[in-house]
């Protein structure tokens, strides 16, 4: 099944498709919106007696991997692919990015997705984000600006938002926040470079982009505790 997915990518295969168009992996845990977790029961069954619960990260896991594979084949092995999934299990590092998943537009969610980041890189998971502004709700422009300035410095950079939420646009906040929006996002293409280099890091030693400041400082006992400062690389 994941060769065939895989085959699905080819460029004779997927109408419109490009060198420079990737993948989102949306949904894939998998989600089935009539079930009480809005997923699989638990308990439904598998080929060979297996139990939803011991398979449900592993299928998520697997959807990004053969996405991933089928990225490499459309073009002979050249290409570097990009796959952001929604599911993700030990390992999924290898395939591409992940982020927290639908988070709403409040305060405690921006303060929680840096906590969490933080430990998606220790567990290895380096390119982890959050949906800037919140998937559900409308954030106001003071924390939609906040957003932005704290996702620049997260692995994964992204605004995204839910069907029915308002208009988010930066522009559509007044000029002195679209100011705000504009320079954050231009400090985070002019530290491009050094993204690059803590990633490739993390690719080769295992050391996450985004560290909480016990790992920088160890002999520090009063970092042990802090979750809302870290450092990008070293």
């Amino acid at each position: 099944m994941r060769a065939w997915w895989a085959g699905m990518f080819a460029y004779e295969q997927y109408e419109g498709s490009a060198e420079n168009l990737f993948t989102w992996n949306d949904m894939n845990e998998p989600s089935v919106f009539s079930g009480p977790e809005v997923t699989m029961q638990k308990d439904a069954v598998h080929h060979g007696g297996w139990e939803h619960r011991d398979l449900h990260n592993l299928y998520g896991f697997y959807v990004q991997m053969a996405t991933a594979q089928g990225q490499v084949q459309r073009s002979g092995g050249r290409e570097r692919p990009f796959v952001l999934s929604r599911a993700f299990f030990a390992g999924s590092q290898r395939y591409g990015a992940v982020w927290t998943g639908d988070n709403a537009a409040e305060w405690e969610h921006l303060k929680i997705s840096i906590a969490m980041c933080l430990s998606m890189g220790l567990a290895g998971l380096s390119f982890c984000g959050a949906d800037v502004g919140g998937f559900f709700k409308n954030p106001d422009a003071e924390l939609l600006v906040r957003w932005y300035q704290a996702g620049a410095y997260q692995p994964f950079f992204r605004a995204h938002a839910h069907l029915d939420t308002v208009r988010r646009e930066p522009w559509l906040f007044g000029e002195e926040n679209t100011a705000l929006i504009r320079a954050a996002v231009r400090q985070r293409y002019a530290l491009l470079p050094f993204w690059y280099t803590a990633f490739y890091r993390s690719h080769r030693h295992g050391q996450p982009v985004m560290r909480p400041l016990w790992m920088e400082f160890p002999d520090d006992v009063a970092t042990f505790a802090i979750d809302d400062q870290y450092m990008i690389g070293e």
